[in-house]
C-alpha cells in the first residue's frame, strides 16, 4: 500500500436508550514497521480541536492511540478485556473494553477492520460498540 491513504471509521455505540453514530473520514499516511501496519491521521473535532490518531494494526489486534485535546489508549484482541484511561479536559476516566469479535482484511491496497466491543466506564457498562474501519490508497 502507498504512504498516503484514506482513512474512515465508523462507530457505533448502542446504549439502553438510544444509538449513537460518528464517522471519520481524513487523509492519513500508512506504512509497516517490524510487520505491523502503521496507520496514523488527524481528526477534528467541534470547537476546532485537532486529535492525532495512529492505528497499530495486525492479524490478532489493533491499538488506537489518540492525543490533542484527549489522550487515550485502547487495545482490541477478541476474547480479552483490556484497560487504560481516558484523559480529557474534563478529568480521567478508567475505561475498559471487552473485545467480542475482531476481523481484520489485510489487503495489498486496502485495509478493512470490524469489530465488536462493550465499553465500560469506571467499571460500569455503558454501551455495546461496533467499530468499522476503512484504510484505502489515494488515487492518483
Amino acid at each position: 500500500m502507498k504512504a498516503d491513504i484514506r482513512v474512515i471509521v465508523k462507530g457505533v455505540q448502542q446504549y439502553a436508550d438510544y444509538i449513537d453514530e460518528i464517522v471519520t473520514n481524513a487523509i492519513g499516511k500508512y506504512s509497516i514497521v517490524n510487520g505491523l501496519h502503521i496507520v496514523e491521521y488527524r481528526e477534528l473535532c467541534k470547537g476546532g480541536h485537532i486529535i492525532e490518531n495512529k492505528l497499530v494494526i495486525s492479524n490478532k489486534s489493533v491499538c488506537l492511540y489518540r492525543s490533542g485535546s484527549l489522550f487515550s489508549e485502547m487495545s482490541f484482541i477478541e476474547g480479552e478485556c483490556t484497560e487504560s484511561d481516558y484523559i480529557n479536559t474534563d478529568g480521567e476516566l478508567n475505561v475498559k473494553i471487552k473485545t467480542l469479535s475482531y476481523h481484520p482484511t489485510i489487503g495489498d491496497n486496502n485495509i478493512h477492520i470490524e469489530l465488536n466491543y462493550d465499553l465500560f466506564i469506571n467499571n460500569q457498562f455503558l454501551s455495546n460498540n461496533s467499530l468499522t474501519i476503512f484504510v484505502n490508497e489515494m488515487a492518483l
